[in-house]
């Protein structure tokens, strides 16, 4: 993503903008990557002189010369050195952070759209009934005994449930026809760990915009997983993938822990 954004500011810019979000988010990875680089620049000039002042300190002493200045000279670069790595280490945290907060690109067909009102529809098909007296799905789940949302809360709290009788059934039969079908399509199914450490989950999520909504093992470097496209995809990391294996295809079932935290319609039944 740096690399793009070096090269094509406007492209990043333009694709955040059509999500709705502010750009300039992209304009502090630009001056993060400005600062970085010029930190960069600054600690290859002082290593460059360092060995320039050790080649003129042997030349000296060789001819015999009083080489005290340019003694004091570099021994004064190592701790430059140190204080500019400082600065760089802790400005590739912050440019980290901020290129985790980016979105993907969007391809340039996708519509520009703050919220689900700028939807557009692409296809309708099916007739829509006409109710009086429509039922929301918890009403009808309850109505059936396939689930007991009441019990879950004294036990769990808002927003858990027991899922029973067809519907539990039902829940598992398309779990497994998922799985079928795209086992037939020559996908390698995985249930994968249910737990991620910090390192492996910043690779493949941005914890600091997610943290929020996600569930942490107290006292342990451990994530409960938000969906098992995390963990599969953490599975390929520091690993080299030649073209011939290429390409790679899972698919995961997991339990998907995730707190939902100001989601869309949440509390709407």
């Amino acid at each position: 993503m740096l690399e793009i954004i070096r090269e094509n500011p406007k492209l990043v810019k333009d694709s955040v903008k059509k999500r709705g979000m502010d750009t300039k988010i992209v304009d502090n990875v630009i001056k993060l990557d400005e600062q970085w680089r010029k930190l960069k620049g600054d600690a290859d000039q002082l290593r460059a002189s360092r060995n320039k002042l050790s080649m003129q300190i042997n030349e000296l002493k060789k001819a015999k010369k009083d080489a005290s200045k340019v003694i004091k000279e570099a021994a004064a670069v190592p701790g430059k050195l140190k204080e500019l790595d400082g600065q760089m280490k802790e400005l590739e945290q912050k440019l980290h952070d901020s290129l985790c907060g980016l979105p993907n690109v969007l391809h340039e067909s996708v519509p520009e759209g703050k919220d689900s009102t700028q939807n557009q529809v692409i296809k309708e098909f099916g007739k829509k009934p006409t109710l009086k007296n429509p039922k929301n799905h918890v009403e009808l789940i309850e109505m059936h005994n396939l689930a007991d949302f009441d019990t879950a809360a004294k036990i769990s709290g808002a927003r858990w449930f027991f899922l029973k009788n067809e519907l539990a059934v039902m829940a598992l039969a398309l779990a497994h026809y998922g799985v079928d079908f795209m086992r037939s399509q020559g996908y390698e199914f995985i249930i994968p760990p249910y737990f991620m450490n910090r390192q492996s989950y910043d690779g493949v999520a941005p914890l600091t915009d997610f943290e929020n909504v996600m569930y942490k093992a107290e006292g342990e470097d451990l994530y409960a997983i938000a969906t098992s496209e995390h963990p599969l995809t953490a599975s390929r990391q520091d690993t080299i993938t030649p073209d011939s294996k290429m390409p790679i295809r899972y698919v995961g079932f997991s339990t998907c822990f995730r707190k939902e935290a100001g989601a869309h319609g949440v509390d709407q039944k």
